[in-house]
C-alpha cells in the first residue's frame, strides 16, 4: 500500500464526504475506489496481440484519436459477417467460411478494442465524450 496526499477544491471534497456517508465507507476507502475505477487497464490485461497497437496509440495526437474512435467496421465487410452468421446458425458454413467468420470477429473486436481506448486516451486527456445517443447518432 502506498500513501499518497492530493489537494481537492472544498466542492470535489465535500462531494467525496458525501458518497463516503451514503456508502457507508471511510473516505480514504472511497477516494482509493475512485482513483482505481477511472485508471485505465494495465496492457498486460490485454491479449497480447493487440499491445503492441494500443501502446503506440498512446503517443498519437488527440485528432488521430478521435478519427479512430469515430472508425466503423466497413459496411461489406459487416454484410459479410452477418451472412456468415446466418449461415453458421444454420449450421451451413464451409469450413473456409467458418475460417473468414473468426477472422471478420476478430478484425472486428480489434477496431472495437482500438475505438475504446482511443476513447480512454481522449478521456484522460480531458475531453468530454459522447454520449450513447450522441455516438447513435453520429452527432
Amino acid at each position: 500500500m502506498q500513501t499518497v496526499t492530493i489537494s481537492l477544491p472544498e466542492k470535489t471534497y465535500r462531494r467525496l464526504q458525501y458518497a463516503s456517508e451514503i456508502a457507508g465507507k471511510p473516505i480514504h476507502d472511497l477516494a482509493a475506489q475512485s482513483v482505481a475505477e477511472n485508471l485505465p487497464p494495465l496492457l498486460d490485461m490485454i491479449p497480447a496481440r493487440y499491445r503492441g497497437d494500443l501502446r503506440r496509440m498512446e503517443k498519437l495526437s488527440d485528432d488521430k484519436l478521435w478519427a479512430i474512435a469515430r472508425s466503423r467496421v466497413d459496411e461489406k465487410s459487416q454484410r459479410r459477417h452477418q451472412r456468415l452468421l446466418k449461415k453458421n446458425s444454420a449450421g451451413t458454413l464451409t469450413q473456409d467460411e467458418r475460417k473468414a467468420l473468426i477472422e471478420l470477429r476478430l478484425a472486428a473486436d480489434g477496431i472495437m478494442l482500438r475505438k475504446a481506448y482511443a476513447f480512454l486516451l481522449l478521456k484522460l486527456r480531458g475531453y468530454r465524450l459522447p454520449s450513447l445517443h450522441e455516438l447513435e447518432s453520429g452527432a
